[in-house]
């Protein structure tokens, strides 16, 4: 670990390489470290822009391992001159680097947050905020339902931060690590067999910190109230740390890779930029992440680190360049304010389509402003330790954790008749969730607010389906009274009521299956006069980013088109069954529908400006382009079984287009589900469905009368 000392891109000492040796150098530091930072901040934003840089998430992961090649470089140095940690002025550092810019972000967003989310983005937004404060923005998140990939997520300004929340663990954890390694050691043993220990303790760390990323990354299990799932893999630190760690070995080996062949060291740099650039065109959202598809990116970081430590030649001269090392020099501002403004982009301007490039761009000019005026001052100023770094760190977590509860508790402004109309049609929900019939019981054992009774009537209709099922049971339950029957919903949300297994992000939905087979049990065991199925069948083959497999042939479909024929060959054998059973059917076809509209999501301020501007609308023609293939699927199915079809997307839209609202007047309450006026009007058209179904089955019962 000889040769002289330079410093890492954060200014820090490490152990390097003498004259002549590695990277190239500005000013003491690693040049092409910087200009990797560079990589890692455009990776993200290009991804959080909506570029072509599906895997661009990754640029994480090389954040990680870079600043675990520089912490664990700067301990080294101190460990080897001192044989001590100074985890006061080790502390201090931090503080100065990551607070004040950190605690400028939280609180501008939390406060503009009042008015650039919605409503109910406020409090997500507000425990984000204060949980970054105190370094727990990851653990907060992991606590959400919703996992970082999910739309729900990308509501949320301050979601970014739970990367540096676990950075600011891995600070806690490491120093005291690297302070035990040394400290194990005999005071007799030399600096080799220190290290050696060290570097060994660190390596089992990253072994066992791998494997349980790799174990929680597939998994869905409670471990003392702890749920280990894909969630924990992402977010926590424990499972992380092996990414860290992996930079910290590489500070180990400086002194073995200086020696290292020119050749050698080109040919790290080359094989380093080839994984981290697989992984970031190769992966996206539907890649099991991080598991062990993180160590490409990981390893081609660590790669990418190596090779310049050994020569400058290659790869190490372009990251040096001027322009990647400025963006590097910002790269942590403009990482703190890219997706906020993005956020905000989105909200507040949502019918314009480059909207988040563009607040990517001007995020860059707010980054260099935060850099220029506030980080860069701070950090270099040694008037900020001891105890005046204590007040700054207490200043920078008290003033965003205030702000955050400015957010979450500040009161709602008077609100107009139009906004009173759009946030009632909004908050809405239908009976089926309002009664508890949306749980996966199967008709027959739904609680008794699930049925619309009639009197003396013995014959019932029963709707089957998802949430799409569900926003119709006001009008079926009018028009199943309507004909003197009762009326029996059952219903579970994002499962369909056809036999096929839905597997998202490698993992298989076997909830919906067994509420299908139950329910299908259930009702040929049960039999109703009537059976009214209905899915949102074209986000199944559209827009969910799952794969269908059909479990009864084994056959599994990715395409639009492959799902398609799943879907009507699946639809067939449950049409097939009812009928065997005695069973007429009706088959509700799919209404309009948005993949990216959501009213709930509309920004607080154009709420209480302009409730109207939060709608959306398409043309006829892509409504039903978007569900050609499912409409096809279901009338073919249909027909051969004598299943009775309905559309309701004729008296939704219009002749030209679909719209969410007209004028005050809600249709939708988000992109693929009725308000209850909207599904209230397709009553008299449910009611001719049921009548010709139940007309069909008395004229079967009287055709088997007279058969000879």
């Amino acid at each position: 670990m000889g040769g002289r000392e330079v410093t890492t891109t954060a200014g820090e000492a490490i152990p390097g390489a003498g004259p002549g040796v590695g990277a190239p150098r500005t000013g003491g530091r690693r040049a092409d470290i910087q200009g990797l930072r560079a990589v890692a901040v455009l990776l993200v934003v290009a991804f959080h822009a909506g570029l072509d840089v599906p895997g661009g998430f990754v640029g994480v992961d090389v954040f990680f391992v870079i600043s675990g090649f520089v912490i664990t470089g700067m301990l080294l140095r101190e460990l080897q001159h001192t044989g001590r940690v100074s985890f006061a002025e080790f502390y201090a550092r931090r503080v100065r680097r990551i607070l004040p810019a950190l605690a400028l972000t939280v609180t501008v967003v939390a406060l503009l947050s009042l008015g650039a989310v919605s409503e109910s983005e406020r409090d997500v937004t507000a425990r984000t905020g204060a949980a970054a404060s105190v370094s727990l923005a990851n653990v907060s998140l992991y606590r959400s339902p919703a996992g970082y990939f999910d739309p729900a997520e990308n509501l949320n300004p301050l979601l970014q931060m739970w990367s540096l929340s676990v950075e600011e663990q891995f600070y806690l954890f490491f120093p005291a690590l690297m302070f035990v390694g040394f400290a194990m050691a005999s005071r007799r043993a030399g600096r080799r067999d220190r290290l050696a220990l060290t570097a060994t303790l660190v390596t089992l760390v990253a072994i066992a910190s791998f494997l349980l990323c790799v174990y929680a990354t597939g998994a869905d299990v409670s471990v003392a109230g702890i749920d280990v799932n894909e969630r924990f893999a992402f977010y926590l630190a424990p499972t992380r740390a092996w990414e860290f760690a992996v930079g910290g070995l590489v500070a180990f080996l400086v002194g073995s890779l200086e020696r290292l062949p020119r050749s050698a060291a080109i040919g790290a740099g080359l094989a380093g930029a080839a994984l981290v650039g697989y992984a970031a065109f190769a992966f996206s959202s539907e890649t099991r992440f991080p598991g062990s598809a993180a160590a490409i990116p990981v390893v081609g970081t660590a790669l990418l680190i190596a090779g310049g430590t050994a020569s400058p030649a290659g790869l190490p001269q372009l990251l040096a360049a001027r322009p990647m090392t400025w963006i590097g020099d910002l790269s942590y501002s403009w990482y703190l304010w890219h997706w906020p403004l993005i956020v905000f982009a989105v909200a507040l301007f949502p019918s314009s389509g480059n909207a988040p490039e563009l607040a990517a761009m001007v995020s860059l000019g707010v980054a260099w402003l935060a850099w220029r005026y506030l980080e860069n001052p701070i950090r270099h100023d040694p008037e900020w330790r001891g105890r005046r770094a204590a007040g700054l760190a207490a200043v920078c977590i008290a003033v965003p954790i205030v702000a955050s509860l400015v957010l979450a508790r500040a009161p709602e402004p008077r609100r107009s008749a139009a906004t009173r109309s759009f946030v009632a049609a909004t908050r809405e929900r239908h009976a089926d969730r309002v009664r508890g019939c949306n749980s996966g019981l199967v008709p027959s054992a739904q609680p008794p607010g699930c049925t619309w009774p009639v009197s003396d009537a013995s014959d019932r209709v029963v709707l089957v389906g998802d949430s799409n099922a569900g926003h119709f049971t006001e009008a079926m339950a009018d028009a199943a009274n309507g004909l003197g029957k009762a009326f029996t919903v059952a219903t579970l949300p994002e499962c369909p009521p056809v036999d096929l297994r839905l597997v998202q992000r490698g993992r298989r939905n076997d909830r919906c299956r067994d509420f299908f087979e139950r329910t299908m049990d259930d009702l040929v065991a049960n039999p109703p006069s009537t059976v009214v199925l209905a899915a949102s069948t074209p986000v199944y083959l559209h827009g969910t980013g799952a794969r269908l497999e059909d479990p009864t042939s084994g056959s599994r479909a990715d395409s639009a088109l492959g799902k398609a024929a799943l879907w009507e060959e699946a639809l067939d054998r449950t049409l097939a069954r009812l009928e065997a059973a005695g069973i007429p059917t009706v088959v509700v076809h799919p209404v309009a529908q948005w993949l990216d509209w959501d009213g709930r999501n509309c920004a607080a301020l154009r709420v209480y400006l302009a409730p109207r501007s939060c709608g959306a609308e398409q043309s006829r023609t892509e409504a039903e382009e978007f569900r050609r293939a499912a409409f096809a699927a279901e009338q073919h199915a249909a027909r051969r079984h004598g299943a009775v079809t309905v559309d309701p997307l004729p008296v939704i839209c219009g002749e030209r287009s679909c719209v969410t609202n007209r004028g005050d007047r809600w249709v939708y309450r988000d992109g693929r589900h009725l308000t209850v006026p909207a599904s209230l009007a397709l009553t008299d058209q449910f009611a001719l469905a049921l009548r010709d179904a139940l007309g069909a089955r008395e004229a079967g019962a009287q055709h088997e009368g007279v058969r000879p």
